[in-house]
């Protein structure tokens, strides 16, 4: 499909719109409900075309000219450009029939041929799998194949499997098509391979290590309502604040707060070839889609869980999202339907239709356990619905409308009739319009590690790194955290899974702050209020902002901040050097003693070269351990804004993010980091 051809989402709205009746936008403008709004809207948006892909992109010519121009890279000896022809190859290839899938097969074998020169071992049992899996290899092939995996396990010194495995090309070669003189050579050569197996060390090879490391001995118990929070929290709700979560105990700096699956998540267009498009990790070995070449797994675990659910549903009619430019809250907004079968949603009904319109003011009966995979903690997400300009939601409706005609012609509902709009197709039409009012304000990206410019060890504030979004989740318990331009926590993910952790310690009674956008330290206040105002309705009135706190850049180092000694007084003495050690608190009239604190923060001197060492050697756990802590020094003794204070975070984040995902190519800004 053309991009000439593509209407985009804001010109199917425009034009939608562009039809309506003055009459029509009038009683759009007194509707109270979301489903008064879809069913309004519904005969005027159907009218604009949506241009639906007619054939899929998968290509057997594409696949054989990709495994053509691989072989030959091959040949030249040029591995890595090789497996991108494989790559491309095997994700277009279609699979209807025996020759396809033979196709594939070869494709994904000549895949392993590539990276086991690149001593890829692991990757080479992967593929190995993979082809397995699909079956219809050529019969006369499979020789190859097992002297492969043989191969294989010689390298890694496992005698007893590489001879397992040589035996079973030796039982395939009398159906390899070769002539008896090359079949009794072939014998030799696996013979003597079973004989004179490698006795070096496999410590050269490429043994490629798991892209998402598993977080250590760290143990995380949830609470026995918030399952996804950590016991030591609970949720409030006020007038003010809204929603907000409160520590109920200290918890350090470093301690999980909350590991959460998503309700639904998505890749985004531009990684939809990079990240797996069920668990979103990245992807260096594609396993492909059988029905669409738009998107690919990291297994074919990953593949069935999709096709299962989702997938088996937006096969074929991703390419139309991606090529519309639709956003990932778009994306998620059908995904939350999409995942599910309709039968679900028509056992929801009934329970949440009194929900549905907003002049109902009963209160949601909430259920003892806070889960995110139960769809009604999704369904009564803040929204603000009562904010909303009716234009906004017109435009929203539009859309809603596009989504839920792609679901009509996945046959989602069943038979397809775009004329009629039935009462399962309306109430899925108002769900959709309620996700995209709630995924606004509580949609999370999903991220990894990517290299950037910048030089960790000359500026604190440039980490060699980012974490690059490469799709979105929906995470209910971490929605009901409130913002700060100074957070409590750092985000990061393994897979799709979210983990918060806190970044400073959290006192009793302190309430837990998440970070919607730019941070204090390195974002003016003036663009925090912009931005904030803009996507999420609010005027930030956390203490960065009441209290103007500099910059990073425009701290003064060689003022220290000094809590006064008394108990749950807010007091900080600016200290300078030629300040008095005892100073009176203006605000409750004590004494407090500095030498006490100036004598703790002097052990920082021995604590943070160690733990830059650490860092610096790859030793993420135990560089965690130190700047933790220096952090609760720094805390117990200090007060933000300082200028260390932001270098160790800033530390303690570098550690804890790599504890998540990281994109396949990622170099870690330390040469010596695993």
């Amino acid at each position: 499909m053309s991009k000439n051809n593509i209407i985009l989402f804001q010109k199917y709205c425009e034009n939608a719109i562009g039809k309506l009746s003055d009459e029509c936008i009038d009683a759009f403008k007194g509707t109270k409900d979301d489903v008064s709004r879809i069913k309004l809207m519904y005969d005027t948006a159907k009218k604009i075309s949506i241009i639906i892909p007619e054939a899929s992109d998968k290509d057997i010519k594409v696949a054989e000219n990709m495994k053509n121009e691989g072989n030959k890279l091959f040949a030249r000896r040029d591995y890595r450009n090789a497996l991108k022809l494989y790559d491309e190859g095997i994700i277009k290839c279609p699979q209807g029939t025996v020759k396809e899938r033979e196709m594939l097969t070869v494709l994904i074998s000549n895949r392993s041929a590539a990276l086991f020169e690149l001593h890829e071992y692991k990757r080479v049992f992967n593929d190995i799998d993979y082809l397995m899996e699909i079956g219809d290899y050529p019969v006369n092939l499979k020789y190859k194949i097992w002297l492969r995996k043989g191969k294989c396990y010689d390298e890694l010194l496992n005698k007893n499997l590489a001879c397992e495995a040589y035996n079973e090309a030796l039982k395939c070669l009398d159906k390899s098509g070769l002539d008896e003189k090359n079949i009794e050579r072939k014998k030799h050569e696996i013979e003597r391979l079973k004989v004179t197996q490698s006795k070096s060390k496999p410590e050269h090879h490429n043994l490629k290590k798991d892209v998402v490391p598993i977080l250590n001995d760290d143990k995380f118990i949830g609470g026995q309502e918030y399952i996804a929070a950590t016991s030591k929290l609970v949720i409030e709700q006020d007038n003010v604040q809204g929603r907000y979560a409160r520590a109920t105990e200290d918890i350090p700096a470093g301690a999980i707060i909350v590991e959460e699956n998503p309700s639904c998540s998505v890749v985004d267009g531009e990684h939809t070839l990079s990240n797996c498009q069920y668990c979103l990790t990245s992807v260096d070995q594609p396993i492909a889609c059988p029905g669409c070449a738009v998107v690919v797994f990291c297994s074919t675990h990953c593949e069935k869980m999709a096709n299962k659910s989702f997938h088996g549903v937006e096969c074929g009619f991703q390419k139309l999202l991606f090529d519309c430019d639709a956003s990932v809250n778009c994306l998620m907004a059908m995904r939350l339907i999409s995942q599910r079968p309709i039968k679900f949603f028509r056992d929801k009904k009934n329970k949440l239709k009194d929900y549905l319109n907003d002049s109902c003011k009963k209160n949601f009966c909430r259920k003892k356990t806070y889960r995110s995979d139960d769809y009604d903690n999704v369904f009564f997400l803040c929204r603000h619905e009562h904010l909303r300009k009716k234009e906004e939601l017109i435009h929203y409706a539009c859309i809603s409308i596009y989504l839920l005609r792609v679901l009509k012609y996945a046959k989602y509902f069943g038979d397809y009739n775009e004329n009629v709009l039935t009462d399962d197709e309306l109430f899925i039409g108002s769900l959709i319009l309620r996700h995209l009012q709630l995924l606004q304000f509580n949609a999370h990206e999903i991220s990894e590690l990517s290299n950037t410019d910048g030089d960790p060890t000359k500026d604190i504030m440039k980490n060699g790194f980012e974490n690059i979004a490469v799709g979105a989740g929906l995470y209910p318990t971490l929605s009901l955290f409130n913002h700060s331009c100074d957070p409590s926590i750092v985000r990061y993910n393994i897979k799709n899974k979210m983990v918060v952790r806190a970044i400073k310690p959290i006192k009793a009674d302190d309430i837990i702050y998440e970070n919607y956008g730019p941070l204090y330290m390195t974002h003016p206040i003036e663009k925090r209020q912009e931005e904030l105002q803009k996507n999420y309705w609010f005027e930030c009135l956390c203490q960065p902002c009441v209290e103007l706190w500099p910059l990073f850049s425009e701290m003064d180092a060689d003022v220290l901040r000094i809590p006064c000694k008394t108990k749950g007084c807010p007091f900080v003495f600016l200290l300078s050097p030629e300040d008095d050690p005892v100073l009176c608190c203006d605000y409750c009239n004590s004494f407090t003693n500095i030498y006490p604190h100036l004598k703790a923060l002097m052990t920082l001197e021995q604590i943070l070269p160690e733990a830059e060492h650490l860092l610096s050697t790859g030793q993420i756990k135990n560089a965690t351990g130190r700047f933790v802590q220096a952090l609760e020094l720094l805390f117990k003794y200090s007060r933000a804004p300082h200028p260390d204070i932001v270098k160790v975070q800033q530390r303690l984040r570098m550690c804890l993010l790599h504890y998540g995902n990281r994109s396949c190519n990622y170099k870690p800004p330390f040469a010596s980091f695993p």
